[in-house]
């Protein structure tokens, strides 16, 4: 099967884009396209939603299964615009209409074919969503059960559904693929605006909320007939929230506010019912890793000797070494999500619910490696190791006595080159070979001498040869050290601020270094804060007390040194 390329069409949406128009009508059938089999329908529907709105709906099926009844599988996307004509006719069709299910696509609100305007993920946009599912599951040919699926943005739409809960019951399984499950995450990182990345510079994809309120959010499909297309067209010259969306997705001082709070599906993670399939790719620095792996988290499973739905059947995570297209790497995906349908959509007895749960694959300094399973994410042996930071070292023991390192910051350190505006530190040689899965945090003792200045710490493998390769980065804007709700701007005395990196799963060969890079600007990849002055305890300083610190999750055990 060729779920890998559905997949890459899931997340990009780069597919060969027809302008040619497909005359479909609203509310009536789409010309039928030459099918192998005369049971083979695709339509066009419009499904009524918030606002007097209406959702662009593309099914294809085989009507040989109608008497049986068939399940539906979704993707919700704004991205259709690159996929034309006939948007529901992918990989994912191709794969599993011939197996019973009915295969749909439906553009976003305000996206497309859809009226209405573009939401940001928020709760309009929330909202269609829910009808779209409950529409389909209601079709006279389908079995009522529906699945979402999709990567990016289009798995983003999976989550914010299933976010919902009880509410929408006929939503049975997800299958967020390198996904937001918090548009301020996707944005900010602890308040500091996300740029580029030098790794891989096309995974970085489009820019939120620019490219949608000026881009996506302004294209219509490409079958300019009936009142529909008027109306798309009347909603796409209003101003939608555009100037809302820039205020608050391009801010140096970002307070986690309403806006932000309502396009949080991972505040709601305890509301999940539908079965989860989680894919993410550790080396995703689009979508960052930590959306994937937060919600996973938070997600709870119900418990089947209780009265009472806790959560959702199952879930499953697959995390792969792969960047943001490459969530589904390796050859265990395809049968998993085969057996994932069959169970949730079907209940056909896979096994899959007892896989997993966590299924990882590593990294070591010579490549990527294996993939292992694990019991739950974090992993269950995860044993934190706390290094001191001391004079250039990292230590075991925290210090005696007090010192201040400092650095000015001129807004210029990157990762990529030997750090000139910071500090260094590193260990000793490792005893033996180390795993680190999840997230390092720094837990700093610093000072600052101006607002809206960050921390930015880079974690790296040192080779015997001095040679460093990043393992984790993070960011952090001081002002918000206390909390994303509001800035706590504090200069010229000492503060607590921890900065957690953003995770990965990572082993570091024996006889290298960990080392960490402290800085306060990392301008490849997120907007410089402020210039000024930093200064960095390594012990006791005014009222705080045992310095700054390094906290790595290491696996079975603490790490080791020489």
């Amino acid at each position: 099967m060729q779920l890998r390329r559905a997949i890459a069409v899931l997340l990009t949406g780069s597919v060969a884009a027809s302008l040619a128009l497909a005359g479909v009508t609203p509310g009536s059938p789409a010309p039928q396209a030459v099918a192998a089999e005369s049971d083979q329908v695709y339509e066009v529907r419009y499904v009524p939603t918030v606002g007097d709105a209406v959702i662009r709906v593309e099914i294809w099926r085989d009507a040989s299964y109608d008497a049986a009844k068939q399940p539906v599988i979704l993707t919700y996307s704004p991205y259709n615009s690159l996929a034309e004509p006939e948007t529901a006719r992918d990989s994912v069709g191709e794969t599993f209409v011939p197996e019973g299910y009915a295969r749909a696509v439906a553009d976003v609100l305000g996206t497309r074919g859809s009226t209405g305007c573009w939401d940001y993920g928020g709760p309009k946009e929330q909202q269609s969503g829910v009808d779209v599912v409950k529409w389909l599951a209601d079709r006279t040919w389908s079995n009522g059960k529906v699945a979402m699926i999709g990567g990016s943005y289009n798995g983003t739409t999976a989550s914010m559904v299933a976010a919902r809960g009880a509410d929408v019951p006929e939503l049975k399984a997800i299958v967020p693929i390198a996904a937001i499950s918090r548009w301020y995450g996707y944005a900010y990182g602890n308040g500091v605006r996300y740029f580029l990345n030098s790794q891989e510079p096309t995974d970085e994809g489009f820019d939120t909320p620019l490219a949608f309120d000026l881009g996506f959010g302004k294209t219509v499909a490409a079958d300019p007939m009936g009142q529909t297309f008027a109306d798309t067209i009347r909603d796409r010259a209003a101003e939608c929230g555009a100037v809302e969306h820039t205020e608050e997705g391009y801010s140096r001082n970002p307070d986690y506010d309403g806006f932000w709070r309502q396009r949080d599906y991972r505040k709601d993670a305890r509301n999940f019912r539908a079965a989860v399939l989680l894919a993410h790719g550790w080396q995703d620095y689009n979508v960052k890793q930590e959306e994937g792996t937060e919600l996973f988290r938070r997600i709870p499973v119900d418990r089947p000797a209780t009265r009472a739905v806790e959560g959702v059947p199952f879930k499953l995570a697959y995390l792969t070494q792969g960047t943001h297209g490459g969530a589904t790497d390796g050859p265990q995906w395809d049968g998993l999500l085969e057996r994932f349908f069959a169970r949730t959509l079907k209940g056909e007895r896979t096994g899959i619910a007892g896989e997993g749960p966590v299924i990882t694959q590593g990294r070591t300094s010579s490549g990527d490696g294996a993939f292992t399973t694990a019991a739950g994410y974090p992993l269950p042996s995860t044993q934190s190791t706390r290094l001191w930071l001391q004079d250039g070292r990292l230590a075991g023991a925290a210090p005696r006595s007090g010192r201040v390192a400092s650095y000015v910051e001129t807004g210029t350190s990157v990762e990529e080159a030997p750090l000139v505006n910071g500090l260094s530190y590193a260990s000793k040689p490792l005893a033996r070979a180390t795993r680190l899965v999840g997230s390092a945090v720094l837990r700093a003792k610093v000072r600052v001498s101006s607002e809206t200045m960050h921390l930015t710490p880079v974690l790296v493998d040192v080779a015997p040869d001095g040679t460093e390769r990043t393992i984790e980065r993070g960011f952090l804007h001081v002002d918000y050290r206390k909390g994303l709700g509001s800035a706590d701007p504090a200069t010229g005395r000492w503060l607590d601020a921890s900065v957690r990196l953003l995770p990965q799963d990572y082993t570091v060969a024996a006889g290298h270094r960990i080392g960490l890079r402290v800085q306060s600007s990392n301008t490849v990849w997120a907007v410089p804060g402020n210039p000024g002055t930093v200064d960095i305890a390594e012990g006791a300083a005014g009222r705080l007390v045992g310095g700054s610190s390094l906290v790595i999750p290491t696996i079975g055990s603490q790490a080791r040194f020489r």
